[in-house]
């Protein structure tokens, strides 16, 4: 069924009501995670749902097992006027949000290439040159494809990308279908997907900055108590627990 007009323009004001009788709630009584039944909103990326979002169900059930868990797609753009606002409690996303906002860096990783088992190259060392001739599938949302596309177009051999894609997911089904595609992908989610897909990860031929992914506080000053708590509990579920970037699956 297509969400109407009607219920986009009206459910950030039903969510705000929400928002304002919880806030009143946690006037009266005081944070008790074991009873209440707040929600929790959290802005995550789709590769931060599939690595993450797992382990902060868990945490946040084991000690509220009573509370509501709402995702909000990371909108780099939206997303530090929404923790202004206090519409989302926690972000998950990459250095470089604009402002003041609390943040704690919690990932840094380096790109990687990963190619099909298939692939021509996949046995060989891949050097600069070899590498900006192949056909490569790309994700404009990923942090890195700026960088990317800046480093490639500074050679003579610069190419288009063959396919661009919305999802991350769909690139491993891509990368097994089509051999001679490549990709560029954070480190952690290409082992992940290495373990469960005939990929195989190397080195990239050139230095391309690392992705550092922080997580983000609202800046709003109502239930500080509420959102320290939040903010350790989703700190200690990316940092502390297994990521499972290898959910997405060969299958059959």
């Amino acid at each position: 069924m297509a969400v109407t007009s009607f219920a986009n323009d009206t459910y950030p004001q039903f969510r705000e009501a929400l928002t304002a009788i919880e806030r009143v709630t946690s006037r009266i009584e005081p944070f008790d995670p074991g009873t209440t039944t707040r929600t929790f909103r959290i802005a995550l990326s789709e590769l931060g749902e599939v690595g993450w979002l797992a382990n902060i169900v868990f945490e946040v059930r084991n000690l509220a097992p009573q509370a509501h868990i709402e995702v909000l797609r990371l909108e780099t753009e939206q997303v530090a006027q929404q923790l202004r606002r206090g519409e989302v409690d926690i972000a998950i996303a990459p250095i470089g949000i604009p402002g003041d906002l609390e943040r704690t860096l919690v990932k840094t990783q380096a790109y990687r290439l990963i190619m099909s088992v298939e692939h021509p190259l996949a046995s060989d060392e891949v050097t600069t040159a070899r590498l900006l001739q192949l056909p490569r599938v790309a994700v404009p949302s990923d942090s890195g494809s700026d960088q990317l596309e800046s480093i490639q177009r500074g050679s003579s051999t610069y190419r288009r990308p063959a396919v661009v894609a919305q999802h991350f997911a769909s690139i491993p089904p891509i990368l097994r279908a089509q051999p001679d595609l490549v990709a560029i992908v954070p480190e952690s989610i290409g082992a992940g997907w290495a373990k469960t897909w005939p990929l195989v990860v190397k080195p990239l031929p050139f230095d391309m900055a690392s992705l550092e992914l922080s997580v983000y506080r609202r800046s709003t000053t109502h239930d500080q108590e509420i959102l320290d708590w939040l903010s350790q509990i989703v700190l200690r579920a990316i940092v502390a627990l297994p990521e499972h970037f290898e959910t997405i699956t060969g299958g059959e």
